[in-house]
């Protein structure tokens, strides 16, 4: 079987949409399927779908941004596709029905339950709000976060991450917004951390600017800027606790043991990042269009100073997953396509 990826990955548009669906594709490998990546990418993206063993087709335009027989050829590639999986913020009803009256099985990674309705095969959403949603019954539905696409170094290292004792001093910090941060949050919250304690390992992902870099210079010896990467497994290993973007990182986070507190970089984001702090799995440090620099301070300070709160955070992640959660999502959807 062939299954064709239809998202894409650029500074603008962020590259949580690419990271889980490099996993699903992980997950797919292991049962024989090829995949191929459809969309615009950037070339840090590209490089990771290549590091992943996957091919890729490079379009000038996100989804829904090219002329709908474009949208056929790429998806048709070299060999046809049996199924599509769709995952963008861009795809629309008339998107889903064209793919559909095409005579492409889709499957839609979904998040909010925005659309009106679902013209697709199934649907797919890992949020912890998801099974409460009221998404049409037509397509089969996939909920819930024991299908949460985690990426296949950090399913292996799970294990290992989850068994280390993370509720004493706090050593090890890892700040970890998003393959993209628009709204420079990375620096933001180096430095209302700086003025909270300089006496911690700070590690910070994203790019290497003389303004980031200078920042991150407070803190103890260790500390650095590093490049994004394939996966996170390495950095979740080393972490005693992490400050992460409202996306895909404080899932990956939970799912690896890493107490985490995060920043919401919109609405969407901020009001399913209420829900996952209500089941205790992350530490809510709002919104960042309305959250002042006063008030983050205070937040990260109590976060960071309550160490029974953090072991008892830590407990609840150990509990709340499935080992292989990308593996169930895989399986699922190949049942619920054949159907």
């Amino acid at each position: 079987m062939h299954a064709v990826f239809r998202c894409d990955a650029t500074t603008d548009i962020g590259f949580g949409h690419l990271s889980r669906c490099l996993a699903l594709g992980e997950a797919f490998a292991l049962h024989g399927l090829a995949c191929t990546f459809a969309g615009k990418f950037a070339r840090t993206a590209k490089d990771q779908i290549e590091a992943a063993g996957f091919k890729h087709i490079g379009l000038k335009a996100p989804v829904n941004g090219i002329p709908r027989g474009d949208e056929e050829t790429a998806i048709n590639c070299k060999h046809p596709a049996d199924f599509v999986v769709v995952d963008s913020y861009r795809a629309d009803v008339a998107y889903l029905k064209h793919l559909r009256n095409a005579g492409f099985a889709t499957l839609v990674i979904d998040d909010f339950c925005k659309l009106e309705a679902y013209p697709c095969d199934a649907i797919l959403n890992f949020t912890w709000e998801a099974p409460t949603l009221d998404y049409p019954k037509a397509p089969a539905l996939i909920l819930g976060h024991n299908y949460l696409l985690a990426r296949r170094k950090l399913v292996e290292r799970r294990k290992q991450s989850v068994e280390r004792q993370r509720g004493g001093e706090l050593k090890n910090l890892f700040v970890a917004i998003g393959g993209s941060d628009p709204k420079g949050l990375a620096l933001r919250i180096v430095r209302v951390l700086g003025a909270i304690n300089r006496d911690v390992v700070v590690r910070v992902l994203g790019q290497a600017s003389a303004e980031l870099s200078s920042a991150v210079e407070c803190f103890a010896k260790g500390s650095a800027v590093i490049a994004p990467q394939p996966d996170l497994s390495e950095q979740f290993l080393w972490s005693d606790v992490a400050i992460t973007g409202g996306g895909l990182i404080k899932y990956e986070s939970a799912y690896m043991g890493v107490p985490a507190a995060a920043i919401a970089q919109n609405e969407g984001q901020d009001g399913e990042t209420k829900v996952f702090s209500g089941a205790g799995l992350v530490f809510d440090l709002g919104l960042a269009d309305t959250v002042s620099d006063d008030e983050l301070a205070d937040r990260l300070n109590t976060f960071l100073s309550d160490a029974a709160m953090r072991a008892n955070m830590a407990r609840l992640m150990r509990s709340s997953f499935v080992a292989d959660p990308s593996g169930n999502a895989a399986k699922a959807i190949l049942e619920a396509l054949e159907r």
